[in-house]
């Protein structure tokens, strides 16, 4: 079936395009989505055509919570959960709401690309914070906040992807959290805590999120059902105090449309309730880190001629930092003209990386495919 005409994914003909951030379709469980839709019709009803509460339909705000207390032995309140279409549209609805022109947005450098995007749509700085395989650089983030401070200028938030980041696809160690608990607690920094990938771990659960490990009113989570169930639902949900959620849910918005992605939530409701959600992710997990292990292996050689990567331990990506002097553009003609593509790391900066970069994805194909990618990839590279 030909679906280029309503999809946001385009292949090109005879490109392995390892850019794209994206599930395999053949991978999402169309049966068990159509499965709970008949269910949650027959149960609900009108009720599921009509508009939603505000927050977002109990009955998956309950399950949402069992799950989060369940992974990370912390239980988020039904009023600490609204819903939302997702990680992009919960960004920018807490940059219209909770952000004023001229306010200053700290970022993690690099960061992901098309947050970047969104941030960039309000009127607001952006201030890039370099950061390596353990995270941001927590001394400097201090400085720029104090800096900030000092001159009376308003940080709203520090949006930060903590585990399986986008796009070095690394997760801030546990020394780093500490540190960056402890400017929370002496400088009165919020955080927006982008958790879209927490479900997709290859190897041992990661550390509890940000949000469950500090103190209440300090972040934003924001979790999505995109990578653990189907982006196509345009579900996810916002764990924060009951005064940050009572102001988002209190938007214009939502009074005037109702309870974000009401239908598709009574859906997901019931796939938690049957424990079908759990199984899926095992099979993600699974599949994927099949991918990603296959990708890291293929690359192998190139570690000795200079190139530098972390082997995916879960999430979509793998970050190649290239040796001193390359030129991603370049480098990414010659790709091309091989049939592979892929990301520059510029692409996901804010200011400058200091070095050059590409991000691969993993998550489009198969392990045969993408040890074919990968021989390309290191035949081409070390040419």
């Amino acid at each position: 079936m030909d679906c280029s005409h309503i999809l946001q994914l385009q292949l090109r003909p005879n490109i392995i395009d390892l850019g794209w951030g994206h599930p395999d379709m053949e991978l999402l469980p169309h049966a068990q989505i159509q499965s709970a839709t008949n269910v949650a019709l027959q149960r609900w009803g009108g009720a599921m055509l009509t508009y939603g509460i505000d927050h977002g339909v109990a009955p998956l705000r309950l399950k949402i919570a069992d799950w989060v207390a369940k992974y990370e032995h912390v239980r988020p309140q039904i009023d600490e959960i609204m819903l939302s279409a997702g990680n992009s549209q919960a960004l920018a609805h807490i940059c219209t709401m909770l952000t004023q022109p001229g306010d200053v947005i700290l970022v993690e450098n690099p960061s992901y690309h098309l947050a970047l995007r969104i941030l960039r749509d309000a009127p607001v700085i952006i201030r890039g914070i370099p950061c390596d395989h353990e995270g941001v650089d927590v001394d400097t983030l201090r400085a720029v906040l104090t800096e900030y401070q000092n001159t009376g200028q308003r940080v709203a938030f520090f949006y930060t992807i903590p585990t399986f980041q986008n796009p070095t696809g690394t997760s801030m160690s546990s020394a780093r959290r500490h540190q960056l608990a402890q400017v929370v607690a002496d400088c009165g920094l919020r955080i927006v805590e982008d958790d879209v990938y927490r479900e997709l771990w290859y190897e041992q659960e990661p550390a509890p999120s940000l949000w469950a490990s500090m103190p209440r009113g300090t972040v934003i989570r924001l979790g999505s059902f995109a990578k653990s169930l189907a982006p196509g639902l345009r579900l996810g949900f916002i764990t924060a105090d009951v005064t940050t959620i009572r102001r988002l849910a209190g938007s214009g918005l939502l009074d005037s449309g109702g309870g974000i992605a009401h239908f598709q939530s009574l859906i997901v409701s019931e796939i938690m309730e049957s424990n079908e959600f759990a199984s899926i992710v095992s099979v993600y997990r699974q599949r994927y880190g099949a991918r990603g292990q296959a990708l890291h292996t293929a690359l192998l050689p190139l570690q000795s001629h200079g190139f530098q990567w972390y082997r995916p331990t879960g999430g979509y990506f793998l970050w190649m930092k290239l040796p001193t002097g390359s030129d991603e553009k370049q480098l990414l003609s010659r790709l091309e003209s091989r049939g592979v593509s892929a990301l520059p790391g510029q692409l996901f900066s804010q200011g400058s990386l200091g070095y050059a970069a590409l991000r691969f994805s993993f998550s489009l194909y198969d392990e045969a495919t993408l040890r074919n990618a990968g021989a390309i990839i290191v035949d081409t590279l070390m040419s």
